[in-house]
């Protein structure tokens, strides 16, 4: 989820006119001021931007002390209304200003002009610009008086939020902390808020979630009381709040808090705006847990079209608009939109961040997924080695960022069956999480999962049950017995005991994730039918033949209304139907069943496909029961044919499961 931490402060310099009879010109100036001030803690941006551009052209004519302040505070509020290039353009004329040691310029001036063009190159992507003008900010900050110290707190407040983003975490906290001390006397206002809000993410890149939430919440019930319900600020205190449950799984508290947000920032900043497009996004992941598909994908491609329209700065921001559609599609299983939109975003971030870069890895590890789903392991595989190496390098060996491409990694070895390999890069990069993260995060199930994946290939079945009962547990508990989140350790479980013969305990496991799908609201009713196909093998396996007829003929239905009757996943459930049937001793029925196969992958599988060969061997050996003996030479004689110009397949190993982006 892309957060803002909060949004900087920007700051305004108040009219500080020392003359006791105001010339006409003055006076208006004053009053412009006043009133470009009013409308800009309204959050009315664009109404206080038509007030500074007045004082501007009233200031042209006054001196450089009231043409810097005014071209500060048009800059702060074109910061505000998301005019990046007008807001530089202002910051710098009033620097130049200041720095040519024209008379009235404070300490202060200087201290605010340097934090707003720190704040707008942080906002575009520009941190190497940004850290010095913040410190140099602080030290023309550092002198005593209470204005003083209100000022050096925004400015270390500011500073720790640039280096939070940038993973520094033990100077961030520092500098929080210290700014809080300084304010702790104070009675509660904005700067209070922005210091909670920090303060909180702080706490949530080190897992102290209680805090975390306890901060968000101070911050956004100030913003409220202060600013207002409608307020942008109050937008990103929720937004924010949000993203915290989001990241906790508790995406039906989030989704509520970023509509609102969206409705704020709609209503204030208007329909253009990036920090609207930040709330859109976030929201479009909430909606993406949840199953809600169709609507995530349409606020991503506005949250996509509102920053491909931003000012410079934004396109990297476009590049995560195109990386959370590539996941949706994934799930949705449009393989060739995914792909498109994660070759999108690799190239959007190679081309502003570097090859090397953390994001240009995120885009690597999407698409070698995306590739590991179809079980394209050549594709995956060299992609996976090269975000592992810039992992290593850019966030270190032992990082969370490190374990994911590992458990990629491992994914690969495991279809393409080196299952020595799978299980020392998947202990790696449970070990790596383990430390990072804790024993009981909900992100060690994939990697648990996989882990057993590579157990029950190795044949140790205890093993790997071990290790899905304590995936399951992690779940249940961080994410409630309930969540669509725990399907895949559901059905590795399930499959794991239907290798052992413990149908009743494979059935409940099935049943539980029946349950699961048919509550969850927008879930793929594809998932639904495999579940129901794996809970008639179940049934079949067990001899309870008339139970799995009801199975497959679900099954059968969904297939064929989400991919058609003629797709070879609906040819396979009709061969799973015509085996049963065999069984109960409904000859007619089965042999109906065996012909839809052979129609179907005859015309969709080729003449040559070895699923087809299978389906004529099974169609050939009921018609010997039928005493048909010289039809079923026929097709025992095709089924050769077939089989004689292949060589034989590799073992077809079922996909494990993969990274979680």
């Amino acid at each position: 989820m892309k957060t803002a931490l909060c949004r900087r402060c920007v700051l305004l310099l108040a009219c500080a006119c020392g003359v006791i009879r105001a010339q006409p010109a003055e006076e208006s100036w004053s009053k412009l001021q006043s009133e470009g001030s009013s409308l800009r803690q309204q959050g009315k941006y664009e109404g206080a931007r038509s007030a500074y551009e007045e004082a501007l052209r009233v200031a042209e004519s006054l001196s450089g002390n009231r043409l810097a302040q005014t071209l500060n505070n048009l800059g702060a509020v074109c910061y505000d209304g998301g005019r990046y290039a007008e807001a530089e353009s202002n910051y710098l004329r009033a620097l130049d200003i200041w720095q040519s040691n024209q008379p009235g310029g404070t300490d202060r001036d200087l201290a605010s002009v340097y934090s707003n063009l720190a704040a707008l190159y942080a906002a575009t992507q520009r941190d190497d610009q940004a850290e010095p003008l913040y410190r140099k900010a602080i030290a023309v900050a550092d002198r005593p008086g209470q204005e003083s110290m209100a000022l050096r707190v925004s400015l270390m407040n500011n500073l720790a939020e640039l280096l939070l983003k940038q993973g520094r975490k033990a100077e961030a906290e520092q500098l929080l902390q210290q700014a809080l001390g300084y304010w702790k006397s104070q009675p509660e206002d904005v700067t209070l808020a922005l210091l909670s809000n920090n303060l909180a993410a702080l706490y949530k890149a080190q897992r102290r979630y209680q805090d975390a939430e306890i901060n968000y919440q101070r911050g956004l019930r100030i913003h409220e009381k202060l600013l207002g319900p409608e307020h942008p600020k109050t937008a990103t205190s929720l937004n924010n709040l949000a993203d915290l449950y989001h990241a906790l799984g508790r995406d039906a508290e989030a989704i509520p808090l970023l509509r609102r947000a969206v409705d704020i920032d709609e209503k204030a900043l208007g329909p253009m705006h990036p920090d609207l497009a930040t709330r859109l996004n976030n929201l479009g992941n909430a909606l993406v847990n949840r199953g809600e598909f169709g609507e995530a994908e349409s606020v991503y491609r506005r949250a996509l079209g509102i920053w491909e329209k931003a000012p410079a700065g934004s396109s990297v921001d476009t590049a995560i608009a195109w990386n959370n559609l590539g996941s949706l599609y994934l799930k949705r299983r449009r393989y060739v939109d995914a792909e498109s939109c994660d070759r999108r975003a690799l190239e959007i971030w190679t081309r502003n961040l570097g090859e090397d870069s953390a994001q240009a890895a995120i885009a690597m590890n999407n698409l070698a997924e995306l590739y590991a789903v179809q079980r394209r392991s050549g594709d995956a595989e060299p992609l996976y080695r090269h975000a592992l190496a810039i992992r290593e390098k850019t966030a270190g060996p032992e990082s969370v960022e490190a374990a994911d491409t590992l458990n990629g990694l491992t994914a690969i070895y495991l279809q393409t069956d080196r299952r020595s390999d799978a299980e020392a890069v998947a202990r790696r990069a449970l070990a790596i999480d383990e430390k990072a993260l804790g024993a009981d995060d909900p992100k060690l199930i994939p990697i648990l999962n996989n882990l057993a994946e590579a157990f029950t290939r190795e044949g140790r079945v205890p093993a790997a049950e071990s290790e899905l009962h304590r995936a399951l547990a992690l779940g249940e508990k961080s994410l409630g017995p309930e969540s669509s989140q725990l399907l895949p350790v559901l059905k590795s479980l399930a499959q794991v005991m239907r290798l052992g013969g413990r149908f009743s305990e494979a059935e409940s496991l099935l049943l539980r994730m029946v349950a699961i799908e048919e509550k969850t609201e927008g879930l793929q009713d594809l998932a639904l039918g495999s579940a129901l196909n794996t809970l008639g093998d179940t049934y079949r396996d067990d001899g309870r033949l008339a139970e799995a007829e009801p199975c497959y003929r679900r099954s059968l239905s969904i297939w064929e209304k989400r991919l058609g009757e003629a797709h070879p996943a609906v040819a396979a459930e009709w061969h799973s139907l015509g085996l049963l049937y065999e069984r109960l001793g409904g000859m007619t029925d089965a042999e109906s069943s065996f012909q839809r196969v052979i129609a179907i992958l005859d015309k969709r599988a080729g003449p040559e496909s070895p699923d087809l060969a299978t389906a004529l061997l099974n169609y050939a050996d009921l018609l010997r029961k039928m005493k048909r003996k010289s039809e079923a030479r026929r097709m025992e004689e095709r089924a050769r044919t077939i089989l004689a110009l292949r060589t034989p397949p590799k073992e077809n190993a079922p996909v494990p499961a993969s990274s979680i982006r």
